[in-house]
């Protein structure tokens, strides 16, 4: 278990500094918008700055394949949250955005989500499979909830004319892509059993297809999030609700027991928990106006 803790750590530092060189990118690329699809994909494909950051978080999700197979979800996904500590330090060095004390609380209780979850970790068996049905009816169920969150901030913004409300774009994207990981926990659950033919079993299952089509749609919301608000803001949303639902909804759609010593069991709830409440400490609107080639005023749904 020690060595996917520490696979843990570099996949949530590849990923989250993949995050910030697309921040980069985003800021000189023509406004995007999750209504022109086609026109979203040229524009990010054609930056190579924007391609480089997607494929330093591509190498962050791989090791996270790897991490899957390694500990269970319950440890492996607060574990991932604490990169977001580097994420802040990366927006205010790179992106110069300002973090404020409340983001910095924020960061205060991931850290302490990550402490009470590794206090809390014991030798327990890996969940490896799922009932198919159980799990395409709960991906479907996200993504209603995800694309309904979607419109509640472009109806948001749009409509009073406050700035881009980054809580609710993150909370889209993290939904989808909460749903993409239980994907990847299926494919790692091939890997995890050790009965061989990884590669055939996976091709033959749903799980890397409905990875595709989620993670892709996921993208799509959360690029156009970013472009609009600030990455300290709509990333870590995107992870916190990302992680929490896919340890919700990953612990009992594989059947991964909770720790059996009743103090374990509360150390991990507690840590679990505190990760939730990140969200909770997040302002939910960005303090300035989003400036979109160099122009002032907010970029909203009709960029598209």
């Amino acid at each position: 278990m020690f060595f996917g803790i520490i696979l843990a750590l570099i996949a949530t530092v590849l990923y989250n500094a993949g995050f910030v060189l697309e921040k980069r990118a985003l800021r000189d690329l023509p406004p995007i918008s999750a209504h022109r699809v086609g026109h979203l994909v040229r524009v990010l494909g054609g930056s190579r700055a924007w391609v480089t950051g997607f494929l330093v978080m591509a190498m962050g999700l791989l090791c996270q394949v790897g991490v899957m197979a390694l500990v269970p979800l319950s440890v492996g996904q607060p574990i991932q949250l604490a990169g977001l500590a580097l994420l802040v330090v990366f927006s205010a060095t790179f992106l110069g955005e300002r973090t404020t004390p409340r983001e910095w609380t924020g960061l205060g209780v991931l850290a302490l989500s990550l402490m009470l979850v590794c206090l809390s970790m014991e030798p327990t068996r890996l969940g490896v499979h799922a009932d198919t049905g159980v799990l395409l009816a709960v991906s479907a169920g996200t993504v209603l909830l995800g694309l309904g969150a979607f419109a509640s901030a472009m109806r948001g913004g749009r409509r009073s004319g406050r700035p881009v409300p980054g809580v609710l774009y993150g909370a889209a994207s993290g939904l989808l892509y909460g749903a993409g990981g239980l994907q990847t926990k299926g494919v790692a659950g091939f890997l995890a059993d050790h009965s061989g033919g990884f590669v055939g079993r996976t091709l033959a299952s749903p799980y890397p297809y409905l990875y595709l089509l989620l993670s892709g749609a996921g993208l799509v919301l959360f690029q156009t999030g970013l472009q609009r608000g600030r990455a300290s803001i709509v990333v870590p949303v995107s992870s916190v609700v990302g992680s929490v639902y896919t340890v919700m909804a990953g612990t009992a759609v594989f059947g991964e027991p909770l720790p059996q010593d009743p103090l374990r069991l509360a150390l991990r709830t507690a840590g679990f928990a505190a990760s939730i409440v990140v969200v909770m400490l997040m302002p939910r609107h960005d303090e300035e106006p989003v400036e979109v080639l160099g122009a002032p005023a907010l970029v909203t749904d009709q960029v598209g």
